[in-house]
């Protein structure tokens, strides 16, 4: 097994221009002290402040990779594969990001790994192991193909095309660990985990907050958060948008 730094890293994704969500779970994070932040991406899309969900991640230095709703922006992913009002308000996103955070959008990479962002100078990560960790919006097989692993048996399948202890992911709005083989429950060294933190924008299970995970790797153990904010705030925020509250409500996932 590698030896490596012991790190704790707060790992959020899809927050999905909802500025409220991402602020309170920055709170959140911060007041837990963890060594790093790093975001699984999806930085826009069904929520209505995009330009100041990507103001904060960039000011903070925040590494982020790639998602499906941030490669439609830039281009790489055809808006026909997204389904109404999500297309309208996508469309709405690429008339009103600024130029610098569009060109933030392009440079985002599909992957990151431990190695590479040691390599690259992002403060928390001097020193660790090139093969503690992959970060990908959607799984490390074909990242660029936007897979779910919304299953144990993919997620193990996912695990075998990669040597890091641990991949994170977003993507499916769900959080949750699998290890790469059966029978291990909560988390041990010697084995190798999918790590998704769920969402903070845009929840899909029966928790309507923000979530985001707590991962520390020298205890071995992960703690998921669940964060409330305000999401009147954000229904609010739509107005410039001109959706009815229904629809923002039927984007944000919420019911109340």
């Amino acid at each position: 097994m590698p030896i490596f730094e012991a790190m704790k890293i707060a790992l959020i994704s899809d927050v999905h221009g909802n500025l409220v969500a991402l602020q309170a779970v920055l709170k959140k994070a911060d007041a837990l002290s963890p060594d790093a932040i790093v975001c699984m991406g999806d930085l826009v899309g069904y929520g209505p402040q995009p330009n100041e969900v990507i103001d904060i991640i960039r000011q903070r230095n925040i590494p982020c990779v790639e998602g499906n709703h941030d490669a439609a922006i830039t281009g790489r992913m055809p808006l026909g594969f997204f389904r109404e009002p999500n297309q309208t308000l996508l469309k709405w996103t690429m008339d009103h990001l600024t130029e610098e955070n569009t060109r933030y959008l392009k440079g985002l990479p599909l992957t990151w790994t431990s190695a590479g962002l040691r390599d690259a100078g992002y403060p928390g990560f001097e020193g660790v192991d090139d093969h503690l960790f992959m970060i990908v919006h959607a799984s490390p097989d074909r990242p660029e193909r936007w897979s779910y692993l919304n299953s144990a048996v993919l997620c193990r399948k996912a695990l075998e095309h990669i040597p890091h202890t641990f991949c994170f992911v977003g993507h499916t709005h769900i959080p949750g660990v699998v290890a790469n083989e059966l029978g291990v429950f909560g988390m041990e060294p010697g084995f190798r985990y999918v790590v998704n933190p769920g969402a903070v924008g845009q929840s899909r299970d029966s928790d309507q907050r923000a979530s985001f995970i707590l991962l520390d790797t020298d205890a071995f153990t992960f703690t998921i958060h669940r964060v409330d904010y305000t999401i009147d705030r954000t229904l609010a925020a739509f107005d410039a948008q001109g959706f009815d509250m229904s629809t923002r409500k039927r984007l944000l996932h919420v019911n109340i």
